[in-house]
């Protein structure tokens, strides 16, 4: 009896750790929704009216090698951060779908005061 209760919380925890990570108790868009919300404000505040820079891309222009140039160094918020940024004040426009010689809007953040 031992043997079969062993095997049975064995099978039940196997399963219990392939559901978890194929299936996932969240969903995915849960997932980010939380990962985000945890890193908005954490380093860095936007203003109600998001400042923004417009530029024209050109050859190699990727939306975070040109937000780098504006801030003059490295991402000032998260990548999902910055997408959901980008996606706002370019009428939902995915980052992947940017073209060469078109004039974008790129958000600009500005430090937390303390």
């Amino acid at each position: 009896m031992k043997k079969i209760a062993a095997f049975l919380a064995v099978a039940v925890i196997a399963y219990s750790i392939y559901y978890d990570l194929t299936i996932g108790t969240l969903s995915l868009d849960k997932a980010v929704t939380a990962v985000s919300e945890i890193n908005v404000g954490t380093e860095l505040e936007q203003s109600d009216n998001m400042p923004y820079h417009t530029k024209t891309t050109k050859s190699g222009d990727t939306v975070i090698s040109i937000t780098e140039e504006l801030h003059q160094g490295p991402l000032p918020v998260s990548i999902d951060q910055l997408i959901d940024d980008f996606q706002t004040l370019n009428k939902g426009l995915k980052p992947d779908e940017i073209q060469i010689n078109k004039e974008y809007k790129f958000p600009l953040y500005r430090p937390r005061e303390e």
